[in-house]
């Protein structure tokens, strides 16, 4: 049986590690190309975007510690 958690880090840090990128990619993108009277916009939704990464990479990280303590239960179990 596989670990939810295990799974969730997975998920969750792929997820994470593109929103950030994308975010970053689009800031930059939008400064070079963008320059118009709604930056504020292009700066909202790159913020968003790096926000959102930020927290489900956080997410992820509190999910792998999960993860590991499940395992670590598991061996002890059965070294019992």
């Amino acid at each position: 049986m596989s670990n939810y958690h295990f799974e969730k880090w997975i998920y969750k840090t792929t997820l994470g590690f593109l929103l950030v990128v994308v975010g970053i990619f689009f800031m930059y993108y939008s400064l070079s190309h963008f320059m118009r009277k709604d930056w504020a916009l292009y700066g909202l939704i790159c913020s968003v975007g790096i926000g959102i990464g930020i927290y489900l990479l956080s997410s992820a990280a509190i999910n792998k510690v999960k993860s590991d303590m499940i395992k670590k239960q598991k061996v002890k179990q059965q070294s019992s």
